[in-house]
C-alpha cells in the first residue's frame, strides 16, 4: 500500500475522531452531553471550564498534527515516508495509550469506544507503512 494514501486514510480517521470535540466548541449543548457522559448529570462550573480547555487543546494539537501529515506528503524517497510513518506510529501510539490504560483501570474518564478503536486502526495502517509501505 502507498505510504500517502496510508497518511491520508489516516487524516480521515483523525478528523473523524475530533469531530465531536470540534463540534462542542461551538454548542454549548453538545458540549453539556459530551460533559455529563464523563462529569455525571450535573457538571460543575470548574468540570465545565477544564473540559473546555480539554477540547480546545486536543482540537488544536491534532490540526496540527493533520497538518504535519499533510506537509509529509510532499517527500517523494521511500525511505523519509517509511520514517516519517514510524514517527507518526510513535505519537499515536502514545496518544492512544492514554485511553487504553484508563480503560484497563476501569476508569470512565476515557474516549468513546469507537475513537478508541480508531486510534488503534490509525496505528496499524502506520506500523504497515512504516515496514512495508510503497511510495
Amino acid at each position: 500500500m502507498k505510504i500517502k494514501t496510508i497518511f491520508k486514510i489516516v487524516i480521515a480517521i483523525s478528523i473523524f475522531q475530533i469531530m465531536p470535540l470540534i463540534i462542542s466548541l461551538f454548542s454549548p449543548e453538545f458540549r453539556l452531553m459530551l460533559a455529563t457522559d464523563t462529569f455525571g448529570s450535573t457538571p460543575s462550573d470548574d468540570a465545565m471550564q477544564m473540559f473546555e480547555n480539554f477540547t480546545l487543546v486536543i482540537s488544536l494539537v491534532f490540526t496540527g498534527v493533520i497538518f504535519h501529515i499533510i506537509g509529509s506528503m510532499s517527500f517523494t524517497d521511500e525511505s523519509v515516508l517509511r520514517r516519517q510513518s514510524f514517527l507518526y506510529f510513535v505519537f499515536f501510539g502514545f496518544v492512544s495509550s492514554t485511553d487504553l490504560v484508563a480503560v484497563l483501570q476501569g476508569s470512565n474518564l476515557t474516549a468513546p469506544l469507537p475513537v478508541i478503536l480508531l486510534g488503534l486502526i490509525s496505528l496499524a495502517f502506520l506500523y504497515y507503512g512504516s515496514k512495508k509501505g510503497v511510495v
